[in-house]
């Protein structure tokens, strides 16, 4: 059960992730590049650990 919900706490969290870069092209023309790595990075490190990559 524990693991069960890493894993969907993992997914939102790319959601998440995924939504804030997709929000931040859409409303402005040139988004805080900053924030957008931080976001994808986030994501990639989700990734990592919900597909268990070593």
């Amino acid at each position: 059960m524990p693991e069960l919900l890493v894993q969907i706490a993992l997914v939102v969290v790319i959601i998440h992730a995924v939504y804030v870069v997709v929000k931040g092209f859409q409303n402005r023309g040139n988004p805080d590049w900053f924030v957008v790595v931080y976001q994808i990075s986030i994501a990639v490190v989700a990734l990592w650990l919900l597909l268990g990559i070593s």
